[in-house]
């Protein structure tokens, strides 16, 4: 009977024992949350409400689109290399090696 008693206490010494390690687990994560909240707090950015920009700035900055200026020579130019290299791609998709040798030829 002696014996049960024993067991029993050491089961129960045992229980504690692991309840108690829980509650240290889990006041330790506060502690570190609260840390954690504490940085967060201290490194926040502070806002200057009077030093803000006009609200119309700050929304127009966004619908300003890059524009690329090209003379009529260089648009000129451009269209002419587009077409000779349709042109040739289809001179070679249709005639093929043909054309190659024809080329090579010459």
């Amino acid at each position: 009977m002696e014996n049960r008693k024993t067991e029993s206490n050491d089961q129960a010494d045992e229980l504690r024992n692991l309840l108690a390690e829980v509650d240290s687990g889990v006041e330790q994560d506060r502690q570190e949350e609260q840390k954690q909240q504490e940085a967060d707090n201290i490194t926040g950015r502070d806002v200057d409400i009077l030093n803000l920009p006009p609200r119309r700035e700050v929304h127009n900055q966004h619908h300003q689109r890059m524009t690329l200026k090209l003379s009529r020579a260089t648009m000129r130019m451009l269209s002419v290399i587009v077409i000779l290299l349709l042109l040739s791609g289809t001179a070679f998709y249709l005639w093929g090696n043909e054309l190659w040798e024809l080329i090579v030829t010459m």
